[in-house]
């Protein structure tokens, strides 16, 4: 469908050719709105995860004397780009680390809750942690936000595709994604939520050609980004179907069943490894991360590939190795079986 959609428009990109594209463009935002529990007029059709941050950041009336609430775990399009408009607009931006070994969910709230004040205006953070794999209580965090008449923001990164996913019910003011992660979408794609009654209260990033007959149309004014590849909207909305065809609960057991199956496997290298994600499956998603000790990032990416045929993520940090594993539906109980021998042949190395 992807390619079909490229074709189409670079084969014919007169005005009256395009123009079917903008009844799929408005299919495929009912589709993820249905997908994520959220209305239409809240969905904007951006590029990635990193665009709807910054659509966000960058579009909030802050100033002087308000207050960000950042966890320390964000993704840098969630973390550095704040401290970039801080710089520019004045206002301050606090970050929260939480317990290394958390067990319950209340404790992460705890330390949110803790360090909300009179000034805090918003409370930004990842769903699940990229750099852990720690998940945090959502719907509570942005429940908290609400009460002292906060903002909250959601990088669902880690959580778009992956997990079921219910705005509505979440609470939150502002949800982002990508689609060419967990829900297995073309690149270029993603998803910007706005909250009905904060999009009067965040201005767009882009404003272009189009933008007239947006305005009041919910958040559509937010994807009004000039020339794009609509075919990849198109093809999102395939990518959509065949998710519902699969399930979102059945996709989300399936990845979670594939974490718990690693972590089972390592048990008899317990010893020898440091697990960041935690093992309340409360606090865990799509994620498994772990430290090890005497090895080296880049062998270790080496050998999972080439010999055992895993793609993963390694870095040497202080006190070890940090590696990653993101498992999904597609990987085959061979796949996981591969990647504990694999571990297991590094450890022994």
């Amino acid at each position: 469908k992807l390619f079909d959609g490229t074709r189409d428009i670079d084969g014919d990109p007169s005005f009256e050719n395009r123009a079917k594209y903008d009844g799929i463009k408005e299919q495929t935002r009912s589709q993820l709105a249905t997908l994520l529990g959220a209305d239409p007029d809240e969905i904007g059709l951006i590029r990635n995860t990193s665009e709807g941050n910054a659509t966000v950041i960058s579009g909030l009336d802050l100033g002087k004397g308000d207050e960000v609430i950042l966890w320390d775990q964000n993704h840098p399009s969630n973390n550095d780009a704040w401290d970039v408009w801080s710089k520019r607009l004045g206002f301050t931006v606090k970050r929260v680390t939480v317990p290394g070994s958390p067990k319950t969910s209340a404790e992460l709230l705890k330390v949110f809750r803790d360090a909300f004040g009179p000034k805090t205006k918003l409370v930004s953070f990842s769903q699940v942690s990229n750099v852990s794999g720690l998940a945090l209580p959502a719907k509570a965090l942005c429940q908290a936000a609400r009460k002292i008449g906060a903002l909250s923001m959601v990088d669902g990164a880690q959580t778009f595709g992956m997990s079921v996913v219910d705005l509505a019910d979440m609470g939150c003011d502002f949800y982002t994604g990508s689609a060419h992660k967990w829900l297995c979408g073309p690149r270029e794609t993603g998803v910007l939520y706005v909250r009905k009654s904060a999009q009067a209260i965040l201005w767009p990033a882009i404003v272009t050609h189009g933008y007239e007959q947006d305005e009041h149309r919910g958040a559509r004014k937010f994807d009004n980004l000039g020339q794009r590849d609509d075919g990849r909207l198109e093809a999102l909305g395939t990518a959509i179907q065949f998710h519902n065809m699969l399930g979102a609960p059945r996709v989300e057991a399936r990845i979670r069943s594939h974490v718990a199956r690693i972590r089972h496997g390592l048990k008899s290298v317990a010893d020898q490894i440091t697990y960041l994600t935690p093992e309340n499956p409360e606090l865990q998603a799509g994620i498994v991360i772990f430290m090890a000790s005497d090895i080296k990032a880049k062998p270790v990416s080496k050998i999972m590939y080439q010999d055992y045929g895993i793609s993963m993520a390694a870095a040497d940090k202080p006190g070890g190795t940090w590696i990653r594993f993101a498992p999904h539906i597609y990987n085959t109980d061979d796949d996981i079986y591969q990647a504990i021998k694999a571990v297991k042949h590094i450890l022994s190395v």
